[in-house]
């Protein structure tokens, strides 16, 4: 029997009136826990409950006060002896069962008044680390991330998979991403995937709002079939969102799977999202749970932001709470903000909450790198993203001295005779006129030895040499150590000497690795990149080539970063030279350093040809035109009227319809009109819709 003293008020605990309604009660659930998650597990006080009994305490209210006979029963206890719960509208206080243990029993404890509010004229902390939605800040990102969701549940892709690592946000989308779906969704949200298979079924049925209570697994599918085909007859669709879904075993995701069976003759009757960190992936990796990850249809990363992203972060959140006065970071202060909080939204938020109580103690409302750094310091143990400048210092610099030592002692004691002019011997005068250093541009283009070329398979052929040239033999080209920033090139010259200092497959290697940085390949696969680990990527990254023969404006249409065959002139070679962004008449340009320069500068040298690298998201057939008979028409249409150019129902047939939407689809890009559905064409398709991940040129 439960005591007077074991009793604790629920109501209270989930800040909900005595009257409160199953809604009031399931979203005042959500909102406690999500403050939990915040938290990150941090104890304030020796005397606070651990998050696990906070956990615990919220799941025991939850239960009690949802449940029908245990809430009646609950209520009835509350009320012996000392007198029923009154909620006090003008106190704003409960008096009850708990007064006796010198329990001060508020409704809502005022909210807390951050020190530097008044100073800044903030309405309210900005930097604060709960999870508040007014404070959204929709990044590129996180835009792709719900699209990519809200897409795949309107499509009923069955399962979905978003990971990202801690503080980027996944909690925050999830939230946005319930608020974009209609009314016609039915939303199980599981956020405690410590759970067994019974467990988790119950936790479903109980979340849909049907019988959860057996312990029969078969009977609570059973429950939940009848409840899915009922919903399906009435137009709604159901999905079951996990977070922190790296913690489910592998017993229950496998239950997840074989609740995905659950469906029609022609639908699934249940979706489901796995949102977790990325050791979900390392778990969905397990042998035993192939079956699973092919049902994946639709998978997205959450990076962590960029340091533009970063910049709009913090100026959104500062614009939402500034109500008077003024405060400013200064660039350099962001980019000290970025560096330490390596662009995660979470460790932004302390950071910079941190940098503005500095700031209020220094009665200042400018933010200097100098503040940050106090703050940094304060917080302590957070390692800064290393620039260019530390990496040249700590890695290349040294690199550099010691195959300089090297090259000299190899050369030095190869020779028969020390002394200068001796047969056999070098002097220097004879070193000088074999390497000789173009000065040109000082402190822009500084040589460096050169790795001995590797033979090996090439990811494109090599281009035939130019009709009645000769190859000169020519000295070993000198290696570049990348700039801090960007080279600006204006003369042509200038470019074909920095080419010229790069082998072929030096120049193609590093031309590759800006284009598979666009499509997110992780940097560490790239070290040490050879063109035998090129085809290696292309496959686990599902990358195929596509070669192009054009003009800038093709390149432009398709809207894919490119790498360009380039000929140098006076029979110097071949070289390549990533295309990565096109801004106006200047294009940004990847080699071993970033490039901008005119248009125009590229165009003298360009052989015309230029390899794509691009994803065929939908595996599709490699051609579609009209007779073919398949849901890949369907799925054609539905993007095509997306866009505007389809009209008419949707039919496994490629009919004179689709041909005519495609045909304008073709011919509105500037492509070759011929109402035949291939590369080109899905090139373009994919980069138009935005619920495919592709990098683009041009911005539109």
């Amino acid at each position: 029997m439960i005591t007077e003293v074991q009793l604790p008020d629920y109501y209270q605990l989930l800040d909900v009136q005595p009257e409160a309604t199953q809604k009031d009660i399931d979203l005042a659930y959500q909102k406690l826990i999500s403050k939990f998650d915040s938290s990150g597990g941090k104890i304030t006080s020796v005397d606070q409950p651990t998050l696990q009994d906070q956990i615990e305490n919220a799941q025991e209210a939850y239960d009690t006060l949802s449940h029908k006979e245990k809430r009646e029963a609950y209520d009835a206890v509350i009320k012996v002896k000392k007198g029923h719960v009154v909620f006090d509208k003008e106190k704003n206080t409960r008096s009850g069962p708990l007064n006796f243990l010198g329990v001060k029993e508020n409704a809502r404890k005022p909210r807390h008044q951050n020190v530097y509010q008044d100073f800044f004229g903030f309405s309210e902390k900005p930097f604060d680390l709960t999870p508040d939605p007014k404070y959204l800040y929709l990044s590129p990102k996180h835009k792709e991330v719900l699209a990519h969701l809200v897409y795949g549940l309107q499509e009923n892709n069955g399962f979905l998979k978003i990971v990202g690592e801690v503080g980027t946000g996944k909690t925050m989308i999830c939230r946005s991403f319930l608020r974009e779906l209609r009314a016609d969704f039915n939303i199980a949200y599981i956020f405690n995937p410590c759970i067994n298979e019974l467990e988790l079924l119950q936790t479903i049925n109980t979340e849909l709002g049907i019988p959860g209570k057996s312990k029969s697994k078969k009977k609570l599918v059973d429950v939940l079939n009848i409840f899915l085909l009922k919903e399906r007859s009435k137009g709604h669709r159901v999905v079951v969102i996990i977070d922190e879904a790296q913690d489910l075993q592998p017993n229950v995701l496998e239950q997840l799977r074989l609740l995905s069976n659950l469906e029609t003759d022609t639908e699934k009757l249940i979706q489901i999202v796995l949102i977790g960190q990325p050791e979900l992936d390392k778990v969905l990796a397990k042998d035993g749970l192939r079956q699973l990850r092919q049902r994946i249809t639709i998978k997205w990363e959450l990076l962590p932001l960029n340091l533009e992203e970063t910049r709009g972060y913090i100026q959104h959140r500062l614009n939402i709470a500034l109500g008077k006065g003024k405060v400013r970071f200064s660039r350099p202060a962001v980019e000290m903000v970025f560096r330490y909080s390596r662009g995660i939204p979470r460790m932004i938020n302390v950071v910079s909450d941190r940098t503005l109580l500095i700031a209020f103690t220094q009665s200042t409302k400018k933010i200097t790198p100098k503040i940050v750094k106090s703050a940094v310091s304060d917080i302590g143990e957070l390692v800064p993203l290393e620039s260019w400048a530390d990496k040249f210092w700590k890695v290349v610099l040294p690199s550099a001295l010691a195959a300089g030592v090297a090259y000299f002692a190899l050369n030095f004691f190869a020779l028969p005779d020390f002394k200068k002019n001796t047969p056999g011997g070098k002097d220097i005068s004879r070193l000088i006129q074999e390497n000789p250093m173009d000065l040109t541009t000082p402190g822009q283009l500084v040589p460096r030895v050169s790795k001995a070329e590797v033979i090996s398979p090439a990811l494109m052929s090599t281009p035939s040499v130019l009709p009645n040239t000769k190859i000169a033999k020519s000295p070993a080209p000198q290696r570049r150590i990348p700039s801090n920033g960007p080279l600006n090139i204006f003369d042509p010259e200038k470019l074909v000497t920095y080419l010229s200092s790069l082998t072929l497959v030096e120049s193609k290697l590093e031309a590759v690795k800006w284009i598979l940085e666009a499509w997110r390949v992780d940097p560490e696969e790239m070290q040490g990149l050879s063109e035998t680990d090129l085809e290696i990527i292309k496959e686990d990254y599902r990358l195929s080539s596509f070669e192009v023969n054009g003009t800038l404006e093709r390149l432009k249409n398709l809207n894919y970063p490119a790498f360009l065959e380039i000929a140098l002139p006076n029979a110097q070679g071949t070289k390549y030279l990533a295309l990565v962004s096109v801004q106006g008449d200047t294009g940004v340009f990847g080699s071993v350093d970033k490039i901008e320069m005119p248009l125009s500068i590229i165009d003298s040298l360009w052989t015309r040809k230029a390899i794509i690298l691009w994803k065929d998201f939908e595996n599709l057939p490699e051609s579609l035109s009209v007779g073919y008979k398949g849901k890949e028409a369907i799925w054609l249409q539905k993007n095509l009227r997306l866009l505007g150019y389809f009209q008419g129902r949707e039919a496994l047939l490629y009919g004179p319809k689709t041909l005519r939407a495609v045909k304008r689809l073709q011919r509105n890009n500037s492509i070759k009109d011929d109402g035949i559905f291939n590369t080109d064409s899905k090139l373009l398709l994919y980069n138009l819709l935005q619920i495919y991940s592709t990098p683009k040129l041009v911005s539109r």
